[in-house]
Formats: C-alpha cells, structure tokens, sequence
C-alpha cells in the first residue's frame, strides 16, 4: 500500500516524534531522504549511537542501534554538513525538489540553519513544511526546550496519574513523542489532499503539548460540569473492580477490569468464588469501590498462584475482561502478533536481524503496510542524493574532500569519533535498562 510512492520528502529530523511520522510517510512510499549532520569528532548522531548493542564500539557502531533502525527504518540518509553554506545551498536545492520538509528542533533552529518556512514557502509554493515542537512556532512558551518527559506534565497528564496520597507520576513510556507524531503526519497528509485541490502547501505547526491534551478529555469535562479535579487513583475507577495482579512467575501479573454486576458475578464463578457474592463488603458497586483494598487482597491470593494466560484466559472465556501483562519478550513472540505479521524482521548493520515493530500497523483491504527495509547506513545514500540533484562524479568526489558531504567510511577509522558513541554502561546497567534491552532484542545471526 505505497500510496505516496511518487513524492519526495526531506526529513530534518532528531529523536522521536519527527522520525515517527516520516518512517509512516515512508512505509507508505515516500522517497524520504533523511539529511544527517557531517562529520564532528565526538559527535555521538542522535539515536544511530543510544545505547550500542552490549556497549561495543567496534564495527559499523553507527549502523547497529535498534532505536534507529525502529524510527527510521525505509528512509535515506545524506551526510551534508550545514555549517558551511555550500552544504546549506545544497540542502535548499534539495529542498526545492522536494513535496515536503519535516523538522522538529526548536523553533528558530532551522531558520538559523538557512531555511527559514516562510522564505521556502514563498520561494516554492508546492512545498508542505511541518514543525513539530514542544510547544508550536508562537506563544510565550514557543521557544522553551521540550521532550516527552517534559510535556507530559506541561499537558496536565500526571496530575491524574498515580496513587491516592502520593505525588503525581509520569508514565512510564515517553508515549507523548509518538502521539505527536501521529498528529503530524494525519496534519500532513490533509495538506498533500488539499494541495491535490489547490496546487497550494501549506505550512503546519503541530505543538506537542496541545497533540496531548485530548487525553484528558473526561478530566476537563468533569472540571467544567462540577468544578472539581480529579484524584490520583492509580487503576481504580468508582463502581469497578480493576487492578494488576502479581502471578505466579518473575515479575508476572495480570490486569483485571470488571465493570459492572455482571462481570463481577462472572469473575467470582470463574475463579470459583461464589461465596464473594454473598459478602456484603462486594454486594454492590459502591460497597466493592469502599472495600477495594480488601478485595485487591483476595484477588491476589487467587493469581499469585496461578499463570498469568491460564487466568486470562480462564477469565475472558467466562466473561470478564483479563489480560496478561506482557514483557517485552513476550510481546516479541506473542503468537497473535505473529500471526497478523506485525513485526517485520530487519538487518541492522552488521549486528544481526532483529523483529522490527511497524508504525502503521492499518491493513487496506486486508494488505499490511510493511517497512520499505532498514534503516538506512549512515551517509550510505549521500552520493546518490547529490547525483539526483545533477552534480557529477567529480563534483561529489569534490565535495567529499572538502568534507562538505560524507560518508560513513570517513568516520569509521576516526577514534574520536567512535569514542563519542560510548556511553557509562555500568550507570545504565544500575539502573536495570540496558540488559533487559540487550535480551530482548538479541539478534538472529546475519
């Protein structure tokens, strides 16, 4: 389903929510052409070196990193420096050949860079140019530094999230950057089917902190009829029985959500538990919201001896919703997941092949949107990208000498460069993310 195999795209993208909607865009056929920064020493290239696999620097260390592979699999990568304005010029000639610009550095970056949105646009008014920044390109906030830590918070999202008593807790996943992400490439989409209207591009501002604040529709709404704010209750809810319960097995659980009579009488058959039916403490909605700790107490004694999918499954047969909570391994070899051939398996440098997730998991009339292929090698497309612009043989080669576009070889034997992409693996192994990462994804030999 490559809808869009006939359009250009250059990405002047950085970590998360800019790589998500241009890896969509190109699942679904554009020619992405990523631009990357030419060679600094100790430059550490963003996600193509978080966390190398077992902390090994050797080899094509630039070409192996699974966060990169993920968010850019399917795209090109141009190695052109834009500190000098030659690489500059040659950007904009790219530019100017292109359907659409995505960026998503702080607003002003790119303007300082030479390609400021409104001259493009004037300049080519075909173009679609999307920002994605933390909080838009106006407003008293436009220009302070944003991530996905940061904007959860600036959407009012943890003020609901955690338990009752305790301080407000962000959420685990910094899950802001992809359903940003998201909102810019519909915002994008809807702009190519009004230029098919119109022939006109647009320029989009999607802001972060407002792609989030839908998410707290029912807290807005409750605030606005009754003039209250909601409490942190951490997975209760008023009048159902809900929670995640420890299992039998290494850090197993199971979540649980009955929400009405007739979910709760079919859990207590279920796990054989007729008698809570006739405790008055579980009589009704509201008797079961007041004993819930009781309950929650009950409940676990039941799953803590049991496998996670046995009651799952035992449970959503009888009618009462239950689900095991699945590990990242877990998710990787999940049957059902397989069975709808969601992960896609990629080559990653010379590391292996690894399940890779897709972006866009739709089906269209029943035909899945795949990866177009890897993540691109770092600088592996600069030379085609610069003969697509008209530069000969010679002229590239120039180029390269000058260090005003790059390869990825011209990195590999520099020993600055490569020490750069080294990180303190014993704080990351501390804190328990870096092998549980390293095993998950364990790759498959090449």
């Amino acid at each position: 389903m490559r809808f869009f195999e006939d359009l250009k795209i250059v990405a002047l993208t950085q970590g998360w929510v800019g790589p998500l909607a241009t890896r969509i865009l190109s699942d679904l056929g554009a020619n992405m052409v990523r631009v990357e920064r030419a060679f600094t020493p100790g430059g550490n290239y963003g996600n193509r070196t978080l966390f190398p696999p077992r902390n090994d620097i050797t080899g094509e260390v630039w070409n192996r990193n699974i966060y990169f592979t993920v968010r850019n699999a399917g795209t090109r990568s141009a190695m052109i420096d834009l500190g000098q304005e030659e690489g500059r010029a040659l950007v904009r000639r790219l530019i100017s050949e292109a359907d659409a610009v995505v960026e998503n550095f702080m607003p002003g970056v790119v303007a300082r860079l030479g390609f400021d949105f409104k001259e493009l646009h004037e300049q080519f008014p075909h173009l679609i140019l999307l920002h994605l920044s933390g909080f838009g390109q106006t407003g008293p906030n436009a220009f302070r530094p944003a991530n996905g830590m940061t904007m959860e918070p600036a959407s009012g999202v943890p003020t609901v999230t955690g338990y009752h008593g305790e301080g407000p807790t962000k959420t685990g996943q910094t899950w802001v950057d992809p359903y940003s992400g998201l909102h810019g490439t519909a915002a994008l989409i809807a702009a190519l089917i009004h230029r098919d209207r119109t022939g006109e591009g647009q320029i989009i501002d999607v802001s972060m902190q407002e792609a989030t604040l839908p998410v707290l529709e029912s807290q807005f709404a409750d605030y606005q009829r009754n003039g209250r704010h909601q409490t942190r209750d951490g997975n209760r809810r008023p009048g159902m029985v809900r929670g995640a319960y420890p299992c039998a097995g290494d850090d197993d659980w199971v979540a649980i959500s009955l929400r009405d009579e007739a979910e709760w009488q079919a859990f207590c058959r279920a796990s054989g538990h007729e008698a809570w039916l006739d405790d008055p403490r579980f009589g009704d909605a509201a008797s079961r919201t007041e004993h819930h700790d009781a309950l929650d107490e009950l409940i676990a004694a039941w799953t803590r001896e049991r496998d996670k999918f046995e009651i799952a499954a035992l449970l959503q047969a009888a009618g009462a919703p239950a689900g095991p909570i699945l590990k990242a391994d877990e998710v990787i070899a999940d049957p059902h997941l397989a069975a709808r051939e969601f992960f896609d398996d990629l080559k990653i440098g010379d590391f292996g092949r690894v399940p890779i997730q897709r972006y866009l998991p739709a089906k269209f009339d029943g035909a899945a949107v795949p990866a177009k292929g890897p993540a691109p090698d770092l600088g592996a497309d600069t030379d085609a990208v610069l003969a697509e612009l008209g530069l000969s043989a010679a002229e590239i080669e120039d180029l390269h000498e000058r260090r005003v576009a790059d390869r990825a070889s011209d990195l590999q034997s520099d020993p600055i460069a490569r020490e750069g992409t080294q990180l303190p693996f014993e704080d990351y192994e501390e804190m328990g993310s870096v092998l549980r990462i390293d095993r998950d994804y364990a790759p498959k030999p090449l």
